[in-house]
């Protein structure tokens, strides 16, 4: 389903008017993000159909590999097939062979003596040859929007399995009741709807459909 559609959608589980106005339909579409952002955490824990990849080049003056400007979490990180885990920034001085550690924007691993065989190739920004570590990681979710004007930030399709998508009208639903004292009554039904949605999405996201 698009966006277009799950607004529809959310309208006729709702008020089920025949018309919206542009106002109703940006509070819907607010509404449909805020349940994104719920069902978004939860995928970020192991739905590997979001996880991106990309070789992190070394940067030489703070021998550092820089964090990529989309993160929302990371998923692993390896260097030359060897996976690394994170580290405890009290113990930034010493870091040990197959940890990294994140501070700030940047990750820092052993690179003198972790006994890891750091693969090289041609960062093609410089034409340079450099270190690199192979960084999988959950981009920030993008903003759901009726019409695309900005691809890298905005999206008219969920990223969840479509038989999922229902979850957002749900969510949207449990934000639009709680923003519209009129339709309290219908709230205790609409949050345990919603609660379940959240932990069948928990479950797919770890053991598949």
């Amino acid at each position: 389903m698009n966006v277009t559609e799950l607004i529809e959608l959310t309208n006729q589980l709702s008020t089920d008017k025949s018309y919206l106005t542009p106002k109703e339909r940006i509070a819907y579409l607010k509404y449909l993000n805020m349940a994104n952002l719920e069902l978004y955490e939860i995928a970020s824990s192991g739905l590997n159909t979001i996880v991106k990849k990309v070789d992190v080049f070394l940067d030489n003056a703070t021998q550092a590999f820089s964090l990529p400007e989309d993160l929302f979490k990371i998923s692993n990180i390896v260097v030359n097939k060897t996976p690394l885990i994170i580290g405890s920034i009290n113990y930034e001085a010493s870091i040990l062979p197959t940890q990294y550690l994140v501070i700030g924007n940047s990750i820092y691993c052993n690179l003198t003596n972790s006994g890891l065989s750091f693969l090289s190739k041609i960062d093609a920004t410089d034409n340079t040859t450099k270190r690199y570590i192979t960084l999988f990681y959950i981009p920030n979710p993008k903003t759901l929007v009726e019409t695309i004007d900005d691809a890298g930030a905005e999206t008219d399709t969920p990223v969840y399995p479509v038989p999922y998508h229902q979850f957002l009208v749900h969510g949207a639903l449990y934000y639009f009741y709680f923003s519209n004292k009129v339709f309290m009554e219908k709230m205790d039904y609409i949050r345990d709807v919603w609660e379940k949605d959240k932990h069948k999405l928990a479950n797919f996201k770890n053991y598949g459909l």
